[in-house]
């Protein structure tokens, strides 16, 4: 009678038999693999040999001590990640049926090329597939669908072409979706929104064309959201305001119209708002300025028109205010100075009016402050020289007028002065010569008067100094010939009394104007 004993035995001896199958099956493909490598590929896999496999069962068959393979106790090959080695070859050699157990393929950031086959689909146990950063080509398998347990799927930045397979949307599982930085062509199929446990989804930098499927509405759990560079058209869907979740959108640089949905406004944990190079209309809606953890608002080089709302002055968050190129108009509303976090404050080419409020001189850590072609109005605000932090200022094609604040020469880390183009009058405050970081100084076309600045070089910065079209009188000064960086001079119709040459002597300049 067979005993229970017996019984065991014969499993225990079984296992060992299909653990040993196993291994010589996985080793001979992955030798096989590295022996298809190009160049001195199979070099950077030294421990890839017969004499160094070992496992728990047999220490001659299986490769589970071989660099970036990990195996289970049975002794299979579970993990394989041999990422960022400078591989070269192609995945026509790797035989993908040999490893039934493997949950995680990692392969990127290497040189592989060709396409991907479409037996990879085998892999069923697949939870992990990075193949990204490499030169793979041709177009998605759609045999990935059948790869149910799939969890990461990374394949971007490859030359990836063709369209997204809709039999992606079977992949019940997924969490991430990298597709990104490739040629991929076509629409986003509506599928993907089948996709309810996604977290990241990222396909931008591609070919991709058609609207924005408003199923994407669907992913509750989704935190990430790229669609950046691509041609994608029509309106963004209002579905896109269901995504709780949802801490970045990006959807820059592409050619959608119409309006930006209000819906966009129950986004309460989104960070970064990207929207900007399309063609969008109509006004900025209210309800973004209940977006109180975002960081950047980005919705510059539109058709944006209307006023800019008072609301944004709420996102006591951002650092990140970029509004230019669009049709704006109304004045800057004073709210704005409300955001002690903004760093980068962008509103040039629109048609704003009104004056510069001087609640902006309450934005300590600003950086760059860009008003430029505009309509603004009235004087600049001494505030603004509490902007210490403040390396641009380019409020330049406006209608200012007034003279300069003797504050601004508390600019100590400023490098662009832009000025040109308004009504400015009077002298030039000598605190200007305080700041001894300036590169670039435009005062030119305004109606300034009296002595240029005498000590303008003081930091030997300077590089560009135009103040043509002014009513300046008196000498140059010359303190100009110790600009060692100087490369453009424009001084012409003033009343200036000097010769060129004599003020600046040693000067080597490619561009004088006198």
């Amino acid at each position: 009678m067979f005993s229970l004993y017996s019984y065991y035995l014969l499993l225990l001896v079984l296992a060992l038999n299909t653990s040993q199958y196993f291994g010589n099956m996985e080793t001979k493909a992955l030798l096989k693999w590295k022996a298809s490598l190009l160049n001195n590929s199979p070099s950077l896999l030294p421990t890839w040999t017969i004499s160094n496999s070992s496992s728990y069962f047999n220490k001659t068959t299986t490769p589970c001590t071989w660099f970036g393979i990990s195996c289970n106790n049975a002794g299979n090959v579970v993990k394989l990640n041999v990422s960022n080695l400078g591989l070269q070859g192609t995945l026509l050699n790797f035989k993908f049926s040999s490893f039934p157990y493997l949950t995680t393929l990692n392969l990127s950031f290497n040189a592989l090329f060709g396409t991907i086959p479409a037996s990879l689909g085998n892999l069923s146990d697949l939870t992990t597939l990075y193949l990204a950063v490499n030169q793979l080509s041709g177009s998605i398998p759609p045999e990935i669908e059948n790869l149910k347990s799939l969890v990461d799927l990374q394949l971007s930045n490859n030359t990836l072409s063709g369209s997204i397979p809709a039999s992606l949307g079977n992949l019940s599982d997924l969490t991430t979706l990298y597709l990104w930085g490739n040629q991929l062509s076509g629409s986003i199929p509506p599928e993907i929104g089948n996709l309810k446990s996604l977290v990241d989804l990222e396909i931008s930098t591609n070919n991709l064309s058609g609207t924005i499927p408003a199923s994407l509405g669907n992913l509750s759990d989704l935190t990430t959201l790229y669609l950046f560079r691509n041609q994608l058209s029509g309106s963004i869907p209002p579905e896109i305001g269901n995504l709780k979740s949802l801490v970045e959108l990006m959807i820059s640089t592409n050619n959608l119209s119409g309006t930006i949905p209000a819906s966009l406004g129950n986004l309460s944990d989104l960070t970064t708002l990207y929207l900007h190079k399309n063609q969008l209309s109509g006004s900025i809606p209210p309800e973004i300025g209940n977006l109180k953890s975002l960081v950047e608002l980005m919705i510059s080089t539109n058709n944006l028109s209307g006023t800019i709302p008072v609301s944004l002055g709420n996102l006591s968050d951002l650092t990140t205010l970029h509004l230019f190129r669009n049709q704006l108009s109304g004045s800057i509303p004073p709210e704005i100075g409300n955001l002690k976090s903004l760093k980068n404050l962008a509103l040039y080419i629109n048609t704003l009016t009104g004056s510069i409020p001087a609640s902006l001189g309450n934005l300590s850590d600003l950086t760059t402050l860009y008003l430029y072609e505009n309509q603004l109005s009235g004087s600049i605000p001494p505030e603004i020289g509490n902007l210490k932090s403040l390396v641009g200022l380019v409020i330049d094609t406006n209608n200012l007028n007034g003279t300069i604040p003797a504050s601004l020469g508390n600019l100590s880390d400023l490098t662009t002065l832009n000025l040109w183009g308004n009504q400015l009058s009077g002298s030039i405050p000598p605190e200007i010569g305080n700041l001894t970081n300036l590169k670039n100084v435009q005062l030119y076309n305004n109606t300034f008067s009296g002595n240029l600045p005498q000590n303008l070089c003081r930091g030997g910065s300077l590089e560009k100094f135009t103040a043509a079209f002014n009513n300046f009188t008196g000498p140059i000064p010359k303190g100009l010939k110790n600009c060692s960086s100087l490369v453009r001079v424009r001084l012409d119709r003033n009343q200036l009394a000097d010769n060129i040459s004599e003020a600046l002597v040693c000067i080597q300049i490619w561009t004088i104007w006198i």
